[in-house]
């Protein structure tokens, strides 16, 4: 991990438990311009600061301090106390949080059936607390292009942008994968070191992919899942009144982003299109199967890092019918 700045450090230390009021470092994975940096972590860090009537303030730090893949290991280790992240971005540590993209469903069912225990149990093994695992509903990803799709509908010899979730998919449309962070993608992309990247399908405005990414693969496939992390730790020291605002908010924050997620990708797809990006469609016989390549992907994945676990989640939201 890259070394952290001796303010950076001093800041993550600078509350004290017990004190009336604490400052809470909360690092975000995503810069300003992103939508899980503008729909969840924004908000959720006013509405703690609001319910806590000052008491918790939320001090966002963004992924100039630490690089979106390293980010667990601070926030496990105390250097910062809260995470919004994706669980891609720490495969290499666990592939629970990958798992949550496979699992359909809105929030009150995900946690009616278990699902937000399994994943909170597993991280505390880590020394972390999850707070909210905001997810969208069914418009979570799609592909954006230099070019359209080959003449057979895939994306033989192309290099595309990927974090290890879409992995399986792009080896089934015949694509090489490239790793590059969130800030590098848009040069990546304008200098043709990639064809294309992986994406959620909102933040395409914002980011101005479309200025260098003409055409956009359809249908968005999969849904988007997002984690709140806190340093176990830190989350113990709290109060419990603190603590239960945390996750109040949390809950809440995870009713607004599966609504919201939609809404702006709807919009954002009939934007793109004003600005002359045009659809570039997968074949009917991807179509039809790719709710089933993407689940399962995502499956073998979890699996091979985590067997045991993987499988008891696995299992367990097949059980209530949320996973292919």
């Amino acid at each position: 991990m890259k070394r952290l700045s001796l303010a950076l450090v001093a800041a993550c230390f600078s509350w004290v438990s017990g004190a009336q009021a604490i400052d809470l470092q909360f690092l975000i994975s995503w810069d300003p311009t992103l939508t899980e940096r503008i729909v969840i972590g924004e908000p959720f860090a006013k509405q703690v600061e609001a319910a806590s009537r000052g008491d918790m303030k939320l001090i966002i730090r963004g992924p100039e301090a630490i690089p979106p893949f390293e980010q667990l290991q601070p926030t496990s280790a105390g250097a910062v106390q809260l995470l919004l992240t994706h669980g891609a971005y720490h495969y290499g540590t666990t592939g629970i949080g990958v798992a949550l993209d496979a699992i359909d469903g809105p929030p009150s069912k995900r946690r009616e059936a278990g699902i937000f225990d399994a994943v909170d149990k597993h991280y505390q093994k880590l020394g972390i607390k999850l707070i909210a695992m905001p997810g969208s509903n069914t418009r979570g990803y799609h592909i954006m292009l230099r070019e359209p799709l080959t003449a057979n509908g895939d994306l033989q010899g192309r290099k595309i942008r990927a974090t290890p979730t879409y992995f399986p998919l792009m080896k089934l449309l015949g694509a090489s994968t490239v790793t590059l962070p969130p800030s590098e993608i848009y040069s990546g992309l304008e200098k043709g070191v990639i064809d294309g990247t992986t994406w959620p399908s909102t933040s395409m405005i914002n980011t101005r992919y479309y200025e260098v990414a003409k055409f956009m693969v359809r249908p968005t496939f999969g849904n988007s899942t997002v984690l709140i992390l806190m340093n176990l730790a830190a989350f113990n020291r709290l109060s419990d009144g603190q603590r239960k605002i945390l996750l109040d908010e949390g809950r809440k924050i995870e009713e607004v982003y599966y609504t919201e997620f939609d809404r702006v990708s709807i919009k954002e797809e009939e934007d793109l299109k004003a600005r002359g990006v045009r659809v570039t469609e997968l074949p009917d016989r991807i179509k039809k199967e790719l709710p089933r390549i993407w689940a399962d992907g995502i499956w073998s994945m979890v699996l091979k890092k985590n067997p045991q676990e993987g499988e008891a989640l696995r299992d367990l939201a097949k059980a209530k019918g949320m996973t292919r």
